[in-house]
């Protein structure tokens, strides 16, 4: 049985020595060098036994807050990565932007921490409070919860249905007329019975003027079925101001059991209205995502 032994009476190198290698005597690789030189530092620099070292050797464990170095994230910093990580699944959420299950990865909220917060803050303790916390559930949650479990769309007939919407680009950026970089802003119209996608194109913003120029286009495709035609756009202000236009036009062309197109706009904040452009933009962010 080993005795305890009593290293009051070593010199300060000798007791600094023992006590460091029962600090890290427990630690491997990259981890061990690092606490190593921590600490070698510390002692060269005050000619004190750092704190920790001598709870260590009174077999109190007690980590970065003994020692005096800050923690790798502020509470600020948890609280709102936790909040981002969960808000991110949930449309409904206002707390942070809806991001698809392929795309709700650690480094992309890494990304937008270091903007909110305008700091450095390491990946690594993130990854560390994704296990903490178990926040792999919300990373890995289904995008849509009422699609059938093999993945079909509903059916619908053709031009019964036709989605409009739009999908900001987010790790591309381009020169505008006045020679500043932009993310472009890609907004399409898409039959849901034939999968066809009648009109696409890329503008800086879904404002009112952009809507009611692919709008025009849209009409301007071809002849129309003598139905009813359900136009569903999303809920930005631009597509909101298209009621009128799509309301003369009834009013022009309209004829009892005849053309007729229908204004049938999402609910707010409801991506599960448009669930086939929703994939389409996945489709999109994954080809654009350089950490995909």
């Amino acid at each position: 049985m080993a005795i305890e032994q009593d290293i009051s009476t070593l010199s300060l190198d000798d007791q600094f020595m023992i006590l460091l290698h029962k600090k890290i005597m427990n630690k491997t690789g990259s981890a061990k060098r690092r606490a190593k030189k921590y600490y070698v530092d510390q002692y060269k620099k005050t000619g004190i036994i750092p704190k920790p070292l001598l709870l260590a050797g009174r077999g109190i464990m007690e980590g970065r807050k003994c020692s005096g170095r800050p923690r790798a994230l502020s509470c600020d910093v948890k609280n709102r990565f936790i909040q981002m990580v969960k808000a991110a699944c949930d449309a409904d959420d206002d707390n942070f932007i809806y991001v698809t299950r392929k795309a709700r990865k650690i480094t992309i909220f890494h990304q937008f921490l270091e903007e909110e917060f305008e700091k450095k803050i390491s990946i690594h303790a993130l990854y560390r409070l994704v296990r903490q916390e178990n926040l792999h559930l919300y990373l890995k949650k289904p995008d849509f919860d009422e699609l059938p479990a093999k993945g079909f769309f509903n059916p619908e007939d053709i031009f019964d249905l036709v989605q409009v919407d739009g999908c900001s680009f987010q790790y591309i950026k381009i020169k505008d007329e006045n020679g500043k970089w932009r993310k472009p802003q890609v907004i399409e119209f898409y039959d849901t019975g034939s999968r066809y996608m009648f009109v696409l194109e890329l503008y800086f913003s879904e404002t009112s003027l952009n809507a009611l120029d692919l709008f025009t286009r849209f009409l301007l495709y071809g002849p129309f079925p003598k139905k009813r035609i359900r136009l569903r756009p999303d809920r930005a202000k631009g597509f909101l101001n298209l009621k009128r236009p799509i309301h003369e036009l009834n009013i022009k062309y309209s004829l009892p059991d005849g053309f007729y197109m229908e204004p049938d706009f999402t609910g707010p904040r409801s991506p599960k209205h448009k669930v086939h452009l929703e994939s389409s933009h996945r489709s999109l962010h994954h080809f654009v995502d350089p950490y995909h």
